[in-house]
C-alpha cells in the first residue's frame, strides 16, 4: 500500500475512533444528567461560546445556580477567546442544544492534529516516523478522549504543532527560502504561535524561548535572529486588538487574561496539594464585592501567590515537584476517571510513549534539534506546571509532537 494510503487509513480511523467518543461521552453525559464530562472550565468555554454565539458582551458571571457568583462583578478577561470562538461557531449555525455536533467538529480537529503530526514527523527524520507517529497519535486513548472533551488542549495542540511546523521549515538552506521567502514562514509561524496563545495564554513565553533556542543552534544566526524577530513581532501585533479591548474593559493593558492571578494562587497558598481547588474564589468573596475589579482581584491573587513561596521556600519546592508529577505520571488524577480499565487505558501507552521517546532522544543526541523541538512542549509545560497546578490534561497537547520521539525510538529498537 502506497504511503499516501497509508496516512489516509491513519486520518479516517482518528476520525473514526474520535467520531465514536463524541457519541459515547454524549450519551455518558446525557445518561448522568450532566452537561459536561469534566466540569468547570468546560462550563465557562460553552458560556462565553453562548454569548459569542448570540453577540451578547464577552464575560462570565459564574454558573447560574450559584447565587453568589451570579451576584458578582463579570469577569471580562478571565479566558482567552479562541476556543470560545470556535464553539460559538458551531453554537451560531446549530444551536445551543448542540453538543454532539460540537464533539464532532471537535473529532476533526483532533484528526487535524494527526496530519499535522505526519508532516512534522517527516520533516524531522522520514515520511515513515512521521506515518507511526500519526498512527499512534490516531490510536492514543488518552488523545482520542481529550479530542472531543469542550476543553481547549485539542485545538491548541494544533496551532502548537503548526508553530512548531514553521520553525522546523526555517531550517531550509537552499535558496528557495531566502530572504522574504523566509521572512514570509516565519511570519506565518508567528501568525500559529499567535493563535496557539489566542487559545491558552501559557504558550506567549514558549515562543521566545524557542526563538532563542532556535537562533543559538543555527548555522546563520544573524539571519536566524531577523527571523524571529519577525516571527515575535507579528505575534505580538497580532494580540494587540485583543490588548486594545482588554484596555477598554478594564483600563489596563492586559495582553493576555486576569485570571493569571487566581491560577498562580490556586497552586501556591496556605493548603494548596498541586490539585485545583477554586472554592477559595466564593469563599474569599472578592468577586461578589462591587467594590473590587478584575483587575485589582487578579493583582491580589499573584502578590498572595509570590508572597507565599517566597516566605514558604520548603513547601513551594515540595509543591513543585508534587505538581510536576501529577502532570507526568502515566495515570489519570481526577476521580472520575479511577476504574482499573481507564487507568490501564491511560498508563499503558502512556508508559510505553516515554520509554521510547527517551530511546528516540538518545538516538537524536547528536543532533539535538529533533529531540529539542519534539520534547519541547512537554519539558516546557512541565517547568510551567510546577508554579502552576499540574494534571494529565496540560501534558495532552504535549503528547503529539512527543509521538515523533517515540516513532525514532521504536524503529531504532526494532532495527536493533
Amino acid at each position: 500500500m502506497s504511503a499516501h494510503k497509508l496516512l489516509l487509513l491513519v486520518l479516517i480511523t482518528a476520525l473514526g475512533l474520535r467520531a465514536l467518543a463524541a457519541v459515547v461521552v454524549t450519551t455518558q453525559v446525557e445518561n448522568r444528567d450532566d452537561t459536561f464530562l469534566i466540569a468547570g472550565d468546560a462550563a465557562g468555554y460553552w458560556e462565553l461560546g453562548q454569548h459569542i454565539a448570540d453577540r451578547q458582551p464577552y464575560e462570565l458571571h459564574g454558573p447560574a445556580d450559584d447565587p453568589l457568583a451570579r451576584a458578582s462583578i463579570p469577569r471580562q478577561v478571565s479566558r482567552m477567546p479562541g476556543f470560545p470562538a470556535l464553539l460559538g461557531l458551531v453554537i451560531h449555525f446549530f444551536g445551543s442544544d448542540s453538543l454532539l455536533l460540537t464533539r464532532l467538529a471537535l473529532a476533526v480537529v483532533g484528526t487535524i492534529a494527526c496530519y499535522l503530526v505526519y508532516l512534522l514527523g517527516s520533516r524531522l527524520h522520514s515520511p515513515s516516523i512521521g506515518l507511526v507517529a500519526a498512527a499512534a497519535c490516531a490510536l492514543s486513548p488518552t488523545l482520542v478522549g481529550f479530542s472531543v472533551l469542550v476543553l481547549s488542549e485539542t485545538l491548541f495542540a494544533v496551532f502548537l504543532l503548526a508553530c512548531l511546523l514553521g520553525i522546523d521549515s526555517l531550517r531550509d538552506s537552499g535558496t528557495e527560502l531566502e530572504h522574504r521567502p523566509r521572512w514570509t514562514t516565519a511570519a506565518w509561524t508567528g501568525l500559529a504561535g499567535c493563535a496557539a496563545v489566542y487559545v491558552r495564554p501559557g504558550w506567549l513565553a514558549a515562543l521566545p524561548i524557542l526563538a532563542i533556542l532556535w537562533i543559538a543552534m543555527s548555522a546563520r544566526r544573524r539571519r536566524a535572529t531577523v527571523e524571529m524577530a519577525v516571527l515575535l513581532l507579528v505575534c505580538a501585533i497580532g494580540l494587540l486588538p485583543w490588548t486594545w479591548r482588554n484596555m477598554q474593559v478594564t483600563g489596563h493593558p492586559v495582553v493576555t487574561t486576569l485570571w493569571v492571578g487566581p491560577s498562580l494562587y490556586d497552586g501556591l497558598h496556605q493548603g494548596a496539594t498541586g490539585e485545583s481547588d477554586m472554592s477559595f474564589i466564593i469563599d474569599d468573596g472578592l468577586f461578589a464585592d462591587p467594590k473590587q475589579s478584575e483587575f485589582a482581584i487578579d493583582q491580589h491573587y499573584r502578590g498572595a501567590a509570590w508572597s507565599f513561596a517566597i516566605t514558604h521556600p520548603g513547601t513551594t519546592l515540595q509543591l513543585a515537584a508534587i505538581k510536576c508529577w501529577r502532570y507526568l505520571k502515566p495515570w489519570p488524577s481526577a476521580s472520575q476517571f479511577q476504574s482499573p480499565w481507564q487507568m490501564a487505558a491511560v498508563a499503558v501507552p502512556t508508559v510505553l510513549l516515554y520509554v521510547l521517546a527517551f530511546r528516540g532522544a538518545v538516538s537524536h543526541r547528536h543532533g539535538p534539534w529533533t529531540w529539542i523541538l519534539a520534547a519541547f512542549p512537554l519539558l516546557y509545560f512541565a517547568a510551567l506546571h510546577t508554579i502552576f497546578v499540574g494534571s494529565l490534561r496540560y501534558r495532552v497537547p504535549a503528547e503529539y509532537s512527543l509521538w515523533i520521539l517515540a516513532a525514532i525510538g521504536c524503529r531504532r529498537r526494532n532495527s536493533a
